[in-house]
């Protein structure tokens, strides 16, 4: 029985006033990215990224408390593409030989975009000055992203594809045999000239080879 009452204007899922602040908050994030990656994080200020924004600095303050709330922020939306959908990303009844070259070429994708890269840039700049920065980048980015290859892996040695009883070092072997020939060189200017997909084969091989059953 309707009881008469307009709820339209009341906030809430799919309101309308809802949907506005989502989108100055995803304003002020695209903002924030853009000043910390040209800029620098100590270089860069509120009231400039407001006025990116297009918003007020009383808007941005309603969303992040601190510039620190809102680097997390930043970093949880540059890596939020890589933590969703973990289980169609790698389905843990696929082997590695299938899963595994995917899931890196998107990575290394990821990886090389400008904004991930800067942002990285940033976080070994300012290391000294800031070193709480490193940690929210490892918590809101890298490290949520490497878990879920670490939960495939766990997934693999549970069913015996793999005698891989510590997912993280395997993990972390892995992707450094291909960070180390296709990302870092090009963080420190240096051309890359090996192609991904023998790298990533190559990879995939010495995973097999070392802990295959």
């Amino acid at each position: 029985m309707s009881t008469g009452r307009d709820t339209t204007g009341i906030p809430g899922k799919g309101s309308p006033g809802k949907a506005r602040g989502d989108a100055k908050r995803r304003a002020v994030v695209q903002a924030a990215t853009r000043a910390f990656v040209t800029q620098g994080y100590e270089a860069t200020s509120m009231d400039a990224i407001a006025a990116d924004a297009g918003v007020s600095k009383r808007t941005v303050y309603n969303h992040f408390p601190g510039k620190r709330d809102l680097f997390r922020a930043v970093v949880a939306g540059l890596y939020e593409g890589l933590n969703v959908a973990e289980s169609d990303r790698l389905p843990p009844d696929q082997p590695p030989e299938t899963v595994l070259p995917a899931f890196t070429r998107e990575l290394l994708t990821h990886m090389r975009r400008p904004e991930v890269k800067g942002l990285l840039r940033l976080v070994i700049a300012e290391h000294q000055r800031f070193p709480d920065l490193a940690e929210d980048y490892l918590k809101e980015g890298k490290s949520r992203a490497v878990a879920l290859l670490e939960t495939y892996i766990a997934s693999q040695h549970a069913r015996g594809h793999l005698n891989a009883p510590n997912p993280a070092t395997v993990a972390s072997q892995y992707l450094g045999g291909v960070k180390e020939v296709m990302f870092w060189p090009t963080m420190l200017g240096l051309p890359v000239t090996a192609d991904d997909e023998t790298v990533i084969a190559d990879a995939v091989g010495q995973l097999m080879r070392a802990y295959g059953v």
